[in-house]
């Protein structure tokens, strides 16, 4: 068993730490007008297709990618609700320096800006939005401030990558509404050797919204659970648009990807490939 090295998280170590988010994408060519030419990701690898002839764009700043596959114009949202109460994948975050004029970049851009830009529990601003087929963004500025910390070094490793007032965007997280936090817990730090960085309680909100936030390598799994009951995470086909599945780095992709407890489709990749 390789020792590990002071600072060096476990997904560090073995491997099945975040490595992509997937969209559905009705024309890959305005995506990456949106990702590339707007957002200003660079794109890796162009020309790409799936193991079903699908075109795919992959693009990244940060620790993650995004993995943005063409649909086609058959494509919809599916059962996927604007509603946290609704498990699974909710939404994918990126790190600004100032959230107000990247804001205002969308809205010259003509983007439709869901939530404007506003300070939240947890000592961060943050502004939500949609890319051209749905899929609901979020920019995020600032480091949170946790209720409780579970991993101060974490803590502290943020606060040290902060971004200058021109900087961003980066990728920083994927949020999911989980049905019961014990048996994500289970299998997030369990399973995948993830860590629990610090939770934030909205104690206002009769729902008992709470937020933990697990480290996943070099990004963060942000997990919503409540009180109150969830409804099942929408399916996905393969016409799909918008928030698809994420992607795990592993280190032997043999066993086949894990299957999440809450309806996450997860794909691995085999780091060794």
């Amino acid at each position: 068993m390789t020792a590990q090295r002071p600072g060096e998280s476990v997904t560090q170590r073995h491997g099945f730490g975040l490595r992509h988010v997937e969209l559905g994408s009705r024309d890959l060519d305005r995506s990456r007008e949106f990702y590339r030419g707007l957002l200003g990701f660079e794109e890796l690898n162009p020309g790409t297709t799936d193991r079903d002839g699908r075109r795919v764009g992959w693009f990244a700043s940060g620790p993650a990618m995004l993995k943005v596959v063409e649909i086609g114009e058959g494509g919809g949202i599916g059962s996927w609700l604007d509603d946290d109460l609704q498990g699974g994948m909710r939404h994918a975050g990126f790190k600004v320096g100032d959230v107000d004029e990247q804001v205002r970049r969308l809205e010259a851009a003509g983007v439709e800006v869901l939530s404007p830009p506003r300070d939240v529990l947890g000592d961060v601003r943050i502004a939500f939005f949609l890319d051209p087929d749905g899929a609901r963004l979020e920019y995020i500025q600032g480091n949170l401030r946790y209720e409780h910390v579970e991993n101060r070094a974490l803590v502290q490793a943020e606060a040290d990558h902060g971004l200058a007032i021109g900087d961003g965007p980066r990728f920083d997280h994927v949020g999911l509404t989980v049905a019961n936090l014990t048996a994500a817990l289970d299998f997030w730090c369990g399973r995948l050797g993830y860590e629990v960085i610090g939770d934030i309680r909205h104690h206002d909100d009769n729902r008992g919204f709470l937020m933990t936030y697990l480290q996943a390598g070099d990004s963060v799994l942000e997990v919503f659970s409540f009180d109150v009951p969830t409804s099942a995470a929408p399916g996905v086909s393969p016409t799909t648009l918008g928030l698809r599945g994420i992607g795990l780095a592993v280190e032997d992709a043999g066993d086949g990807a894990p299957v999440d407890p809450d309806g996450v489709r997860i794909s691995d990749v085999d780091t060794h490939a």
